[in-house]
């Protein structure tokens, strides 16, 4: 198959422009783009040994197949897709889920690479293309920054704007390719449909996490009297708590009450305000910590 000139000048675009390669979210898109251009001259050599046939895996016991079927992707749509997901949004998300990302998107591919070979065993239709990770991403990202505006070659744009117009365009493309050229579109919707179910789960399951930190938190600060326990009168002095009195100057509050609770309890409670109030909420001494903590998860 082949491909215009502006397309791959396009992905050619998007990795020059990207900052040095120190998030996974880069380095993945780099692979991606050289399995596709090296798919794409070799015409569709180099993909069919990174597809997902389940004749293969089972019969042939060629397990690399489970994982490397996102490499594989053939069409230009979906390489667009997936570069702009990783460019724009995924590293974004790595600032909140760190080195659980990556984690993530590899369970992801896992999962789908051996359902679909348990499940379709005997069929001869192979599974390509990184459709999944694409919207994981967008899903993920629409519901952490709901209103985040992101840096386009230089122009602020709003986050959910960009993965609604290029959702549409997506579909929209594929519908006409499945419609003219007759390519199959079993695959596409499985994994869209995969890719945004997962993303919607795992911002729940993020929720219910922060929620249960604060119940904790809450239940420490203020534990629950049993019915039977003996009443004992307190003074009023012994029961109000008291007063704290703060310097003025912020960096010295912010230095106490750091020194309080660790790094990891501290990163946790601003990843909560985030996901509760908005990354706008934060004041200089908290983003500067996440940027220094996040440094040394690297």
């Amino acid at each position: 198959m082949h491909y215009s000139r502006h397309s791959t000048d396009l992905l050619l675009l998007i990795l020059t422009t990207m900052r040095p390669l120190r998030s996974f979210s880069q380095r993945f898109l780099l692979v991606a783009t050289m399995a596709f251009l090296l798919n794409s001259a070799s015409n569709g050599l180099v993909g069919s040994y990174l597809a997902l046939y389940p004749q293969l895996v089972l019969q042939h016991f060629q397990l690399w197949r489970l994982v490397t079927f996102p490499l594989a992707s053939p069409g230009i749509a979906g390489m667009i897709l997936l570069s702009m997901s990783m460019f724009l949004f995924a590293e974004e998300l790595e600032q909140i889920y760190r080195k659980r990302l990556p984690l993530f998107m590899l369970g992801l591919t896992g999962f789908l690479g051996v359902g679909y070979t348990l499940l379709f065993q005997n069929s001869m239709l192979p599974l390509i293309g990184a459709e999944h990770l694409s919207f994981f991403v967008l899903t993920l990202f629409l519901w952490s920054f709901p209103r985040r505006a992101v840096e386009v070659f230089g122009a602020h744009i709003r986050g959910d704007v960009i993965i609604l117009v290029s959702s549409f365009s997506f579909f929209t493309f594929s519908l006409v390719d499945v419609l003219l050229n007759k390519a199959p579109f079993f695959g596409l919707v499985l994994q869209s449909g995969l890719g945004i179910f997962s993303g919607l789960l795992t911002v729940f399951m993020y929720l219910q996490a922060a929620a249960n930190r604060r119940r904790k938190i809450r239940e420490a600060e203020f534990p629950m009297i049993p019915m039977d326990a003996p009443f004992e009168p307190v003074e009023e002095a012994d029961y109000l708590p008291q007063q704290k009195r703060y310097p003025a100057a912020i960096p010295q509050h912010y230095q106490a009450h750091r020194a309080e609770i660790s790094d990891e309890e501290h990163a946790n409670q601003l990843l909560d305000k985030i996901f509760s109030q908005g990354s706008e909420s934060l004041t200089p001494a908290e983003r500067d910590f996440l940027e220094k903590y996040s440094q040394t998860l690297k």
